[in-house]
């Protein structure tokens, strides 16, 4: 028999992936310097490879960031204050700063979205949760938190539903923007009250399989943190403060 290859990325700890996460944001927003920046992405890119999830990854970016960014440039560089002005029409006018710090501004969310992203593709929800639970989160915080992540692809799944269904009665839901404005309060509402309703059932799931017992739980899943997932956490943090403790350093030299 052949043997199943395991992914490095995936197969670490979901809490450990989580501290590379924040630690990686806290970098992208002290080094705040674009030359580095696209760096760091390039080598969430490499990750992302590595993890066998690239395309799912740069597809999810493309798709959520790509307005977001352009939108963020634009305003920076109409109200951002300079004295360089590249293009002026009527009132308005782009200046040279506000593009330049929009770009900077664009790539920290690029970064810092995209990390966030890399880790909900490389980790199930399920198994992060599990992990905080284990690392001493109460149960009641954990669903709280589990609840949360998934509730907006609940909505999603449930929404699609919906429109379908609204198509099946004859309301028109795709076209411009005053059909799919008018087609938004019949969707909304189902959308609201089912939401509503499935509330109410958790709640009685979750009291029937013994949620509010204080008693010692068992799991049907077991993650075991690794020797990796013992040392990587803290060479994060090094790396954290030593990039910290050097911004600050060239900040007060200058």
């Amino acid at each position: 028999m052949s043997k199943v290859k395991v992914n490095c990325i995936k197969s670490l700890y979901p809490t450990t992936k989580f501290i590379f996460v924040l630690c990686f944001s806290i970098v992208v927003i002290v080094v705040s310097n674009y030359h580095i920046l696209i760096g760091m992405f390039l080598l969430l890119n490499i990750l992302a490879i590595s993890s066998r999830s690239y395309k799912i990854f740069i597809t999810t970016v493309i798709k959520q960031f790509t307005a977001i960014l352009i939108i963020v440039i634009i305003m920076q560089g109409l109200f951002r204050p300079g004295g360089t002005i590249l293009f002026s029409f009527w009132i308005l006018s782009i200046k040279l700063e506000g593009l330049l710090y929009g770009i900077n501004l664009a790539l920290i969310i690029l970064n810092i979205g995209s990390a966030l992203l890399l880790f909900f593709h490389t980790t199930p929800v399920k198994d992060f949760v599990f992990a905080l639970e284990y690392g001493g989160l109460s149960s009641k915080a954990a669903f709280v938190v589990l609840s949360t992540l998934q509730m907006f692809t609940v909505l999603k799944l449930k929404s699609i539903v919906i429109m379908n269904a609204q198509k099946c009665r004859g309301v028109e839901t795709e076209g411009n923007i005053i059909i799919r404005a008018k087609a938004f309060i019949p969707v909304l509402l189902p959308l609201i009250l089912s939401s509503i309703a499935s509330t109410e059932e958790k709640a009685l799931t979750l009291e029937a399989r013994g949620f509010s017992i204080e008693t010692k739980r068992s799991y049907l899943t077991m993650l075991e943190k690794q020797k990796v997932d013992r040392i990587l956490p803290k060479v994060f943090i090094i790396i954290t403060v030593l990039i910290i403790v050097w911004r600050i350093t060239c900040l007060l030299l200058k």
